[in-house]
């Protein structure tokens, strides 16, 4: 079974884990560390003490001739340094001569009475030869305390003790910063998934605006923020849509019932004219109804292409061809630069409909005594169509949404001219199926020009 935990306490245990294995695995390696120099510092320091002892009573033998005689050697045990506790010397015979021991002093300055030190535990005992000129005379035996009982191990002991200490102080803090960084991180996501969730209940803006100082988190936030926009954007240009489908609907309905009515009320002869006149509303709704059609185009207008090597060139001389008629009639001029001999590797039908499209919606919004402009241009790399007008251009607000389906620039005019704002929005699903892009600049009276790029690929 798949448990589902918040972001919060996911972050929270993730961050508690890795602060643990940190402060378990560091502490432990530098505890470890510290044991064994301070155990080579220690070992190495013994010997080096031992050294010196041996040599010390090695040159006291050499002074008196031999072991007889204590008045040479030191009283007190004061020589011996930490870990020793005990110093016995013995002679060539294995005799003892002389022993010393560590004695505990008491506290003050005056100690009258010294007493041997009691040690507990195991003790560690090591022996040195005493050879002058190659002949053993004697040997040092020396009895120290182990490691752990030594003050180095005391000291080892406290520092691993505070170490712990700071430790279990930092898993604290680090559970504080825990706690503190999850809610941080985990709020803008819980806020933009509350968003998220109030664009799906249809409340696409918000009054008070999400900010975070996480850079991907703000990403998200304004990813949130577009698609509400976006969402809303699409939802007006539904609502526009629908509005024109039922006015555009209603009037040639309105108009064929009221014919026939006549005509079954005896009012209306059914005349040649008078039915020709109703054909030519029912031919009208026929056209509406192919405009809605197309809608489901949009979706498919990038899949299924095909493709072959073609002369670009003439695809575009046809498509500008058919419309010649319709310039004329028009009174617009259509101008034509089309580089010759282009072969590319495309869907012939579909950058044709994308031409058309093009030439269509520039006759559309140029008026009469204006000019059109057709050109393409090819290179290593790529195929440029530009389509030019003198017509009544694109608003600044309106050059971002012209894309969009049901976006239509001047609804009034649109209205009256036919179309319901879904020609640009093929075209453009068309030119990135092909891998390529199109774009628009435009100034409000003075006309635009469409810029399409197919880049040029081996067939596949």
């Amino acid at each position: 079974m798949n448990v589902k935990r918040s972001l919060r306490t996911k972050l929270i245990f993730q961050y508690m884990v890795i602060v643990i294995v940190c402060m378990l695995v560091i502490p432990t390696a530098i505890s470890e560390l510290l044991d064994r120099q301070f155990r080579g510092f220690a070992t190495d320091r013994l010997r080096e003490n031992e050294v010196e002892i041996a040599e010390f009573f090695a040159k006291m033998y050499i002074e008196n001739g031999s072991w007889h005689g204590c008045s040479f050697f030191p009283r007190g045990s004061d020589f011996l340094r930490w870990p020793m506790v005990m110093v016995q010397l013995f002679d060539a015979d294995g005799i003892e001569v002389r022993s010393y021991s560590r004695m505990m002093k008491r506290e003050g300055h005056h100690n009258k009475n010294p007493q041997p030190m009691v040690f507990k535990g195991d003790l560690v005992v090591s022996s040195r030869e005493i050879v002058i000129d190659g002949v053993r005379v004697g040997e040092v035996r020396f009895t120290c305390l182990p490691f752990n009982n030594s003050p180095e191990g005391g000291f080892l002991r406290k520092f691993n003790r505070i170490m712990y200490y700071a430790v279990a102080l930092m898993l604290v803090i680090a559970a504080m910063i825990a706690v503190f960084m999850a809610y941080r991180i985990s709020r803008p996501v819980l806020n933009a998934a509350k968003r998220a969730q109030q664009i799906s209940h249809g409340k696409y803006r918000m009054e008070d605006r999400m900010e975070s100082d996480i850079t991907e988190l703000q990403a998200l936030i304004d990813s949130v923020d577009r698609l509400g926009d976006s969402l809303e954007a699409q939802e007006e240009l539904r609502k526009r849509l629908l509005s024109d489908i039922a006015h555009e609907l209603r009037n040639p309905v309105t108009i064929i019932k009221s014919h026939l009515e006549a005509i079954e009320d005896g009012v209306w002869e059914p005349t040649p004219e008078r039915i020709r006149l109703t054909v030519s509303e029912v031919d009208r709704l026929s056209q509406l109804i192919c405009e809605v059609e197309k809608l489901t185009y949009i979706e498919s207008a990038g899949h299924s292409l095909a493709l072959e090597n073609i002369d670009a060139t003439s695809v575009i001389e046809r498509a500008a061809l058919v419309f010649d008629p319709l310039y004329k009639n028009k009174g617009v001029e259509l101008k034509r630069d089309i580089e010759p001999n282009v072969m590319m590797v495309m869907d012939g039908a579909k950058i044709r409909q994308v031409i058309e499209n093009l030439l269509s919606n520039a006759l559309r919004y140029t008026d009469p005594g204006g000019t059109v402009s057709v050109s393409m241009h090819s290179d290593a790399d790529e195929m440029r169509i530009d389509v030019a007008d003198s017509g009544i251009g694109i608003a600044k607000e309106d050059l971002p949404y012209i894309f969009e389906r049901f976006y239509r620039t001047d609804v009034s005019r649109a209205r009256t001219s036919g179309g319901i704002g879904i020609g640009l929005a093929i075209v453009k699903a068309i030119v990135e199926a092909h891998d390529g892009t199109i774009t628009v600049t435009s100034v409000h009276g003075e006309g635009s020009r469409f810029t399409v790029r197919i880049p040029r690929k081996n067939r596949e």
